[in-house]
């Protein structure tokens, strides 16, 4: 049921994104006819990616140094650097409707409840889950009324959206510092080894690490590029 539910939001995930893309498509002729072809080969492609990783077991043993963050967090990080540096974004941003991105980020309560079934599966333990020290349900939660108030247009909107913004990244922040800590020094958690198992490093697990948070920041810096555009 847990790895079905991985699966589910995933797939939830790809249609949105490709139903963003096709909307947006209709009304800026400044994206290519086979743009939504190209933007899910290449969802497919990083797909394949994460599948490799997981059977090579590249991603094993969970020593130091990490090598989720080496192989999975630091390239997609530099494909969002490269799409906001190279403008990628702006047909987008200004096409999409800035309360849109805030209410997707509502998944977030999702992914806390498959973290949750990781610890209740024995995979992790219950100090990354909601029940322990993982905060990023907040962030989730709060997105649905930040949301509400960007489609009303109401006069706290754009402050309400920076603080939640601010405060949905130091969240996540928090979630890396948890996984690391516990995997490079599990000590300062009071255990004696390393609570997370390997089986975390297989998929569909590792579309936490590979996909469902870099896709959080991915549109965290969307939000923050449409709120300095309104300001220019």
């Amino acid at each position: 049921m847990l790895t079905f539910n991985f699966c589910l939001l995933y797939s939830a995930l790809f249609a949105v994104i490709g139903f963003a893309y096709a909307r947006v498509q209709k009304v800026n002729d400044q994206l290519p006819r086979t743009g939504l072809f190209m933007l899910y080969a290449g969802l497919l492609l990083w797909t394949i990616y994460l599948i490799v990783l997981d059977r090579s077991g590249v991603l094993r043993p969970l020593v130091n140094p990490p090598r989720i963050p080496v192989f999975v967090i630091l390239p997609a990080f530099v494909f969002i650097a490269w799409f906001y540096a190279t403008g990628k974004h702006r047909p987008f941003a200004q096409s999409i409707p800035i309360w849109q991105p805030v209410l997707i980020q509502s998944f977030r309560i999702g992914v806390e409840f498959l973290i949750l079934g990781i610890y209740l599966k024995g995979i992790g333990p219950v100090q990354a889950t909601f029940e322990g020290y993982n905060f990023d349900i907040v962030s989730g939660l709060l997105a649905i009324p930040v949301a509400w108030l960007l489609y009303r247009k109401a006069g706290i909107a754009r402050i309400a959206t920076w603080i939640w913004s601010i405060l949905s990244l130091l969240l996540l922040a928090n979630i890396i510092f948890i996984f690391n800590t516990l995997v490079l020094s599990p000590q300062m958690w009071g255990f004696t080894q390393n609570p997370i198992t390997t089986e975390f490093t297989q998929m569909p697990y590792l579309l936490i690490a590979g996909f469902y948070m870099p896709f959080a920041v991915f549109l965290h810096v969307f939000t923050f590029m449409q709120l300095r555009k309104k300001v220019e």
